[in-house]
């Protein structure tokens, strides 16, 4: 059942003819668009528009009123399907959607052609359509979309909605999907790779932040580069200069430079931990110290091995992959753990004990005093070893090769402060993020840095 369309305002139903989509629209609605979003807008509507495209940008610098606009241009075409993503699974009245609501409720012309709809908007005289979907893969089944708009991708966990519509508009030969966002926290999310693939050159797309960031958050200049609406809207800056002084800097680089950042209770800002990928594997018989976080089914199990030289690298590690029931393959893992003990020379075994008394009593056995128990609830031993492993990041003592794995726990681990020092922990006790590799790592890490240290201070000269 359709809505009430709104005021009759003596339009016959069918829409002006302008060639021009940007001047078409700032026809129909008597709002001037922002000349970024002039660009961009003839960007998506071009004949030879790409497949996919991906936008971020701080908050309030337009790109909802945007995303509405090619929206709201495509469904004057003939014959097109247009479909709006929604940041949710269950509710279809997004920010974009209510975007999209507001412009033709606000324009004469708009009101008068686009009839409304619980959660979707048709035009009779074009025969198109803007309809709302959940976010879910399910969703992008049985659609045949020429423009599908992904709101707020940043909250994405996983690709499989994001890939689901663009295989959905495969068919179209001129069918598009456009990412619109502000930059996350979380570096696992599939909006960051997106972002990583825009600045490549392997995904078009365009990101409005600082070029540099590591000077940004001071520099008004940059602030300009993320806030392109400056040129149209010069009063803006007041508005930035009001969040400058009251919001965190993480907070302030995020929502008003485009730049992905880490929470406040991140463990390292963001990019810290990349910048300490470096080319490089282990040699047979390098001296090693092996960190063990052992779990029973729900967590992961990981093995990691740090060098003397503070070089840090996972040897194994073993997820649940979402299945019912799943249990860690126990064999594997003591097959990972004599196999490195056979080609690398393992000062320490370093194991956090729970669930895996009956392995680790064996393991002593044969390589005696060479297996340590580390328990990582105790926070007198957890947080100096966090603390070590912190600041040897920070300062570039330790390097790791890339692995994304690793990478990945140490993105989810959270910071939290004791009486003994900081120490690192999952978000909550049920997140499904984990952080064993981290915790591998840290233990790992910690005992090579004070094995190398004591050996260096016996060191005497005469």
């Amino acid at each position: 059942m359709a809505l009430k369309a709104g005021p009759k305002t003596g339009y016959d139903g069918v829409l002006p003819e302008i060639d021009d989509d940007v001047e078409w629209f700032e026809h129909v609605t008597g709002r001037p668009l922002y000349r970024w979003q002039r660009e961009e807008l003839r960007t998506v509507m071009a004949p030879d528009r790409p497949r996919s495209y991906y936008l971020q940008m701080g908050r309030k610098g337009g790109k909802s009123y945007w995303a509405a606009a090619a929206a709201v241009c495509e469904a004057r075409r003939p014959q097109r399907h247009v479909y709006v993503v929604s940041d949710s699974e269950r509710n279809l009245q997004s920010a974009l959607f209510r975007e999209i609501r507001d412009i033709v409720h606000a324009s004469p012309i708009l009101a008068a052609t686009f009839v409304p709809f619980q959660s979707k908007f048709e035009v009779p005289s074009t025969g198109s359509f803007i309809e709302a979907r959940p976010n879910k893969f399910a969703a992008s089944q049985s659609v045949n979309p020429h423009l599908t708009l992904f709101d707020e991708v940043h909250l994405q966990k996983t690709d499989d909605t994001w890939h689901g519509f663009r295989m959905a508009g495969a068919a179209r030969r001129d069918g598009i999907l456009i990412g619109v966002t502000t930059p996350g926290q979380d570096v696992t999310a599939p909006a960051h790779g997106f972002c990583q693939q825009v600045i490549a050159g392997t995904m078009r797309g365009r990101i409005f932040a600082p070029t540099d960031a590591a000077t940004a958050y001071e520099d008004r200049a940059a602030w300009l580069e993320a806030n392109p609406r400056l040129l149209d809207d010069p009063e803006f800056m007041d508005a930035l200069e009001e969040d400058f002084r009251d919001l965190p800097e993480h907070q302030f680089k995020r929502y008003r430079l485009g730049l992905w950042t880490a929470g406040a209770m991140s463990w390292f800002p963001y990019g810290t931990w990349d910048g300490r990928a470096v080319q490089r594997t282990l040699e047979q018989g390098e001296a090693v110290w092996l960190g063990f976080d052992g779990s029973y089914s729900g967590d992961s199990t990981a093995l990691v091995a740090a060098t003397a030289d503070g070089f840090v690298t996972p040897l194994g590690v073993w997820e649940n992959p979402g299945k019912k029931g799943w249990r860690v393959p126990r064999e594997e893992v003591e097959n990972a753990v004599e196999a490195a003990f056979a080609v690398y020379d393992v000062r320490e075994l370093l194991c956090d004990p729970p669930y895996w008394q009956r392995e680790i009593a064996a393991w002593s056995e044969r390589w005696p005093g060479r297996v340590i128990e580390f328990p990582t609830y105790v926070r007198a031993r957890m947080a100096p070893a966090c603390t070590v492993f912190h600041a040897s990041v920070l300062d570039g003592r330790l390097t790791h090769d890339g692995d994304a794995r690793l990478g990945r726990h140490v993105a989810n681990a959270v910071v939290q402060t004791s009486p003994q020092g900081d120490y690192i922990t999952k978000a909550d006790k049920d997140s499904p993020a984990k952080i064993d590799l981290a915790v591998a790592a840290v233990i790992a890490y910690s005992r090579a840095a004070v094995a190398t240290t004591k050996r260096r201070s016996n060191i005497f000269v005469l």
